[in-house]
């Protein structure tokens, strides 16, 4: 036994003698291990950073193409709707004086429309001629001009109530008894007839400028338009005021038919009325004026 474990510690160092690398090699295989385990983490690390920035990379490139794409698709609208506002502005251009010049047509053939009523006149003056012969000028040679007569000035203003009145024929008799009945009616008369002068002067002028109204440009043919219409609408508020005073009249409400007192009192009120249109019908015709004559 004893030469046993001799002869096995006699082999073991004779090994070892013949293999002084043994131990080196075991640390080396332990050390290239580890080396080994290292580049794969240096590999593992570099491949999630560059999956890292390729997806940072995409997500830029992507985002990049929506911005582009909202860009273009902003310079798209853009341009539409600067196309949509030229083809507006080119049609502006071509129905506001067009619909401007219509409104000047159709109230000059009103107007017309009364100049042949007086040409077609009736002897009775359309049940009015009993009024008329109370309302009068002063002329030359101390020769008073009576609204009746059958001269330039007369004339003129007989248009003027017929026109301004813009009531049936078979009708405007019934002022002439109002006016007869009570003398404030001459004061509604005068206002109706210098209404009328307004309205005549205003449609006249524009009509005969209607053909170069492109020459105001729109901002002015737009502020034209809208005063026009005021002027029209004011002629129409004043012939329903006077229509309802008839039929006020006709139904004798409040008595006005058969009580002058009453009905004194009650042209009075239209008489002031009519006091404002005509102060109304001024300030247009002056703004009218002030854009085109």
């Amino acid at each position: 036994m004893k030469y046993n474990i001799i002869a096995s510690l006699f082999v073991f160092l004779f090994l070892n003698a013949c293999n002084p690398d043994f131990n080196t090699n075991q640390k080396d295989m332990g050390y290239q291990s580890r080396k080994q385990g290292l580049k794969n983490k240096k590999r593992l690390s570099s491949n999630k950073e560059a999956s890292s920035n390729k997806e940072l990379n995409s997500n830029k490139e992507l985002n990049s193409n929506k911005e582009l794409n909202s860009n273009k698709e902003a310079s798209s609208n853009k341009e539409l709707n600067s196309n949509k506002e030229e083809i507006t502005n080119k049609k502006t251009e071509t129905t506001m004086p067009d619909n401007l010049r219509n409104l000047i047509e159709q109230a000059h053939a009103d107007s017309e429309k009364y100049k042949k009523k007086l040409e077609e006149e009736p002897k009775n003056q359309y049940g009015l001629l009993e009024a008329f012969k109370l309302i009068f000028w002063s002329g030359s040679k101390e020769v008073n001009i009576k609204a009746s007569d059958d001269n330039r000035i007369s004339k003129r203003y007989r248009k003027n109530i017929y026109s301004t009145l813009a009531i049936d024929d078979n009708k405007l008799k019934n002022f002439s008894k109002m006016l007869t009945t009570s003398s404030q009616m001459l004061g509604v008369f005068s206002a109706l007839n210098s209404l009328g002068d307004i309205f005549e002067e205003v449609i006249v002028s524009l009509y005969s400028k209607k053909e170069t109204l492109e020459e105001l440009g729109i901002p002015n043919l737009d502020k034209l338009k809208n005063l026009f219409e005021k002027f029209l609408s004011l002629k129409t508020t004043v012939s329903e005021i006077m229509h309802q005073l008839l039929l006020d009249y006709q139904n004798n409400k409040n008595s006005i038919n058969t009580d002058i007192n009453r009905l004194s009192s009650h042209v009075k009120r239209i008489y002031n009325q009519m006091l404002i249109k005509e102060k109304e019908a001024y300030e247009l015709q002056r703004e009218i004026f002030s854009i085109y004559k």
